[in-house]
Parts: structure tokens; C-alpha cells; sequence
């Protein structure tokens, strides 16, 4: 009977240590990676992502801390988020706080606006009811995120900040030989970037897409989700095909001299660990949530990002000393891309210096 139960006992263990951690790819677990992730250095810059969804809710915070304590920051879905993940995301940032990092810890906010209340069928001109629901929609959301971040601070005593806004519009397209159409997108986007910084005059504002990309796999264009006259802000550019590293390089190239044309000083790179765009013969690239190419691809772009000798070298490399910061798509440890924790450690262990892939 004593053996029965002690059995059950382990039994039970056992699949409460698999709802907290899951499975990673390769057979290795999440309690394996939080083992690799506490003896990692923290980034050297601020790491935001796409915003968290389940790893907030889950019952074992020791993954979600070291995140925090790694990238600097945890991120929400601003149109979603609830007031329990806030207070997760200020206890975690405060906890990491109280050790007194380099970089303090900070709150990302992820928003895409024009996407939610606007109808689909309008123009970027139209400023009937669905575009000031739209509006207003943004603004609440930002007040009650505000409000709920207040409180938290003032429940646990802390001050955690809110420190990004990171938006993603990909509703409108720049239309060259339409000045009136134009115009229109780039007040929409404006009025969008304006209540942001009214609402949280401290954070800073990235959009994404404002930058040039290879859409087809060989051509290079401008993105057409910006016209160039907006309010300004950092440029961006998709490293989103690890495995072709000169691609990427290029990329970052490209979009810096853009960059320089607008009088622009920051270009942040989003970065893509275990998915991305892959070849493929019809399409040319194809997106692959789940893709787990050689892990030195990760850690030779956590290297180059993060070094400041490799972004002293740009024509050689690109010049990466112009990120301040780094954004990850999709969100880490996001079910699609199992592979994902892997390949995040390769890429902190290229970042902070270590030579090696594995322990």
C-alpha cells in the first residue's frame, strides 16, 4: 500500500511538473531550459516581443522571471490584456528590480491599431464612426492599461514603468500616385502615435514595417505600410530568414540608408528564433512557424546585434550600433515554434560573449 502511494505520489509530480513546463522540441523540457536560462547574463540591450499570452498564466513563474531578468522586459497584447496579467508583469519587473540590474526591468505594450474597430472596406481618408470608434478604442485601452499599471505599483510599492509601444499596422498601403489616399494614411497613423505619447509621454514608440524588406526572396522595396512624412520615429526592418545571414545583413543595410534619407537616427531589427521565412519553389519564401535550422544561426545574430564589435565593422557585417533595441516575433514560447527556448539560448549565449552552443 506504502508503495502504491508513493508511486501516485511520483505519478502526480510527474504531470504537475508537465502542466507548469510542457515540452520543448527534441525532447527537452521547459524545466531543462529554466535550468540554461538561470545561468545565462542578462542582454545587453532591451529585448522586447510580441506580447505574452499563456506563459502569464501559468502556475510556475520561475521561466517568466528569468525572461524578464534576460530581456529587460515582459510584453502585453494591449488590445487583450487583462488587469491579472498586468499585476504579473509589475510583480515580475519589481522582483527583478529589487536585484539591481544594469538595465532596469519595463513593461512593452503591443498594439494594431486600424486593425480592430475601422471598417475593413473604407479608405484611409474616411473619418466616419468607425474610425473614431477606432480611435477611441486605442485610447481606452492605453488609459486602462495605465490605470491597472498605477495600481499594481502602488499595491506592490514599486514603479515599474511602461517603457515601449510597439505597433503594427499593416492596414493601409502607400499608393504613389495617390497624394489625397496618402495623406489620409499618414493622419490615421499619426493620430494613433500622438495619443500614445499623450497617454505615456515616457515610452518610446515603435512601429513596425518601417523599412525595406526582400518580399519575393531577391527584390528589395520600401515597405508600404508607412509614406515616409509620418510623426518620426525609429525605422524597422524583419531579420526573419536566419539561415541566409548575408540577406539579413543586407537588410539592415538597406534599411539604414533609408534611414539616413529620412534623418533618422535608430533602426530596430525584429527577429525571428526557430520560424521565419524559409525557401520554398512555388512561393520563393514561405512562413514556417516551426522551423528549427541550426542553432548557430541564433547565436551569430545575438552576436552581431548585441556586440559593439561586430556593428563597428558595418561593411562587413551592417551597422548594428544603431539598435537600441530588439524585438522578437513571434512570442516567446509560443506554441508554434517548439523549438523557440532553444534557440533563445543560443541566441543570449552569442549576445553576452559565450563561444559555445552547449553547455
Amino acid at each position: 500500500m506504502l508503495r502504491q502511494k508513493l508511486l501516485l505520489i511520483i505519478l502526480g509530480c510527474l504531470i504537475f511538473s508537465g502542466i507548469c513546463f510542457g515540452t520543448n522540441l527534441s525532447g527537452e523540457t521547459q524545466t531543462n531550459i529554466y535550468y540554461k536560462l538561470y545561468k545565462l547574463e542578462p542582454l545587453p540591450k532591451i529585448h522586447y516581443s510580441w506580447g505574452l499570452t499563456d506563459i502569464l498564466d501559468a502556475p510556475d513563474n520561475r521561466i517568466l522571471y528569468e525572461l524578464a531578468r534576460i530581456t529587460h522586459s515582459l510584453n502585453v497584447v494591449g488590445e487583450y490584456v487583462n488587469k491579472a496579467r498586468i499585476n504579473k508583469c509589475v510583480y515580475t519587473c519589481a522582483r527583478v528590480n529589487k536585484t539591481k540590474p544594469k538595465i532596469l526591468c519595463s513593461i512593452g505594450i503591443n498594439f494594431s491599431p486600424w486593425h480592430r474597430k475601422f471598417d475593413k472596406k473604407l479608405p484611409p481618408t474616411d473619418r466616419g464612426p468607425t474610425y473614431q470608434a477606432e480611435v477611441d478604442f486605442f485610447r481606452e485601452r492605453l488609459k486602462l492599461i495605465q490605470k491597472w499599471v498605477g495600481e499594481a505599483n502602488k499595491k506592490y510599492m514599486t514603479d515599474v514603468k511602461v517603457s515601449a509601444l510597439l505597433l503594427d499596422c499593416e492596414r493601409f498601403y502607400y499608393k504613389p500616385t495617390n497624394e489625397k489616399w496618402n495623406k489620409g494614411m499618414q493622419e490615421a497613423l499619426d493620430v494613433i502615435h500622438k495619443i500614445g505619447q499623450t497617454i505615456f509621454p515616457q515610452a518610446r514608440i515603435q512601429w513596425y514595417g518601417r523599412g525595406i524588406r526582400r518580399p519575393d526572396g531577391s527584390r528589395w522595396m520600401k515597405t508600404p505600410y508607412f509614406t515616409g512624412k509620418e510623426i518620426k520615429s525609429p525605422l524597422s526592418c524583419s531579420l526573419y530568414t536566419l539561415p541566409e545571414f548575408e540577406a539579413m545583413r543586407e537588410t539592415y543595410r538597406k534599411t539604414c540608408v533609408l534611414a539616413d534619407e529620412l534623418r533618422i537616427e535608430e533602426v530596430t531589427p525584429y527577429v525571428s528564433l526557430a520560424c521565419g521565412y524559409r525557401r520554398d519553389i512555388i512561393k520563393k519564401l514561405r512562413w514556417d512557424f516551426d522551423w528549427d535550422y541550426n542553432i548557430i544561426y541564433s547565436h551569430m545574430i545575438g552576436a552581431e546585434l548585441n556586440i559593439k564589435w561586430y556593428g563597428d565593422k558595418p561593411n562587413i557585417f551592417a551597422p548594428y550600433n544603431r539598435a537600441k533595441i530588439v524585438i522578437f516575433y513571434p512570442r516567446p514560447f509560443d506554441r508554434r515554434s517548439q523549438a523557440w527556448g532553444k534557440h533563445f539560448v543560443a541566441y543570449v549565449r552569442g549576445a553576452t560573449g559565450i563561444t559555445n552552443l552547449e553547455n
